[in-house]
């Protein structure tokens, strides 16, 4: 039975990439590397990771999501899948996917050019109204009452500044 649970930590921390991982019992540690370090080539994510919780240890398999525990068993370590609810989880990505349609919808809409609004009217012009349409000039009459009152607005004009120099005068 202890052999048996130390094959099994050793399996799991081979499988943690763990200090175990690099060394296997009877087998001394890598040699140190070579003066020319050439850089490593990136690493791809470790498929599972693992946390250690009171029974075992959850797996997380990073490339499907799905969480089982890991736990020791009478014959061995034994992994069991965690029960989720599938159907809430659709529910819940069904309601996603329909209020991503939604807002794609409504961002469609505000992006659109907007219309410009049509006026509360028709404003084009009668044909039976032809007087409108031509430019009324004034008479001789508007034109000598016109001079006149701006000729009178000119003389109190006139008349005020000179009185406002005759008052300027005589303080100084």
């Amino acid at each position: 039975m202890r052999r048996l649970t130390i094959a099994a930590l050793a399996g799991m921390a081979l499988l943690m990439g763990g200090p175990l991982a690099a060394q296997t019992p009877g087998t001394s540690p890598a040699p140190a590397a070579e003066a020319v370090k050439e850089p490593a080539p990136p690493e791809a994510p470790p498929r599972y990771t693992f946390n250690r919780v009171d029974d075992g240890f959850l797996r997380l398999d990073n490339s499907s999501g799905q969480v089982t525990l890991c736990s020791q068993r009478n014959v061995g370590w034994a992994c069991q899948a965690v029960p989720e609810d599938r159907a809430a989880l659709d529910s819940e990505i069904a309601r996603l996917q329909t209020e991503v349609d939604r807002l794609k919808t409504e961002i469609a809409a505000l992006r659109a050019p907007a219309e410009l609004p049509r006026p509360p009217g028709d404003l084009t012009p009668r044909k039976d109204d032809v007087t409108s349409l031509h430019l009324k000039l004034p008479s001789d009459e508007d034109i000598k009452w016109a001079r006149a009152a701006i000729e009178k607005v000119w003389r109190q004009f006139v008349d005020m500044i000179a009185e406002f120099q005759k008052g300027a005068g005589r303080k100084g």
